[in-house]
Order: C-alpha cells, then structure tokens, then sequence
C-alpha cells in the first residue's frame, strides 16, 4: 500500500473532485488540483457501481497503488498537488499491466 505520507487529505481531494483538471485514459481517470498544497498527494476512488465487492475494488486500490509506490523516485520532489484517480465502468477485470499503462500515461502527464 502506499504510504501514509503520500496520502490525500480529505480536503484536498473534494477540492480536486470539484475543481481539478481532468485526464482521461483508458481504463481510468484522474483530477489534478490546480493549486498547490502543503505535500504531494494521491487518492483512488473506486465506486460501488464499479466494483460490487470490497475485495474486488480494494485489488484494485492495491494495483494502483503498488505502481504509484515503485515510480515515486522518478516524481519531482518539488511536486506539491493532489492527484485523484478515479476508475471507469469496465466489463472485464482489470490485469496489472494495463493498469500500469494507464497510470503511467496520467503519471507523465503529470508529473514525470
């Protein structure tokens, strides 16, 4: 799991929700906050019409998140916003390496 230092606060991410500037990529989406807060920080928001169970959609926190947590080296130190990934509909499950694809298009987008 990524670490409690690179979590969102609640604040920032309803501000982000509301606000943020949206990147859409195949399997997910993602808000940026247009401000800059006091550290960088991530969220995953998957909703129960998305996933009907709680193992279902904490794999997939999980699959976000693990990605997120091995390219943390490469994200610009000075980096101070909020990112909120938010996942879409979908038919089949998820495999990690379209995940990863995904995350990495937001990520560069970004922040890279």
């Amino acid at each position: 799991m990524l670490s409690h230092k690179y979590r969102a606060t609640r604040v920032n991410i309803d501000e982000t929700s509301k606000t943020g500037i949206s990147i859409f990529g195949q399997f997910l989406f993602a808000k940026v906050s247009r401000k800059e807060t006091e550290k960088m920080g991530f969220a995953i928001v998957i909703s129960k019409k998305i996933e009907k169970t709680s193992v279902g959609r904490h794999l997939i926190k999980r699959k976000i998140s693990s990605y997120i947590e091995k390219n943390l080296t490469k994200i610009n130190p000075n980096f101070k916003k909020t990112i909120v990934f938010f996942v879409k509909k979908i038919e089949k499950p998820l495999i990690y390496n379209e995940v990863e694809k995904d995350v990495d298009f937001v990520l560069k987008k970004v922040v890279f």
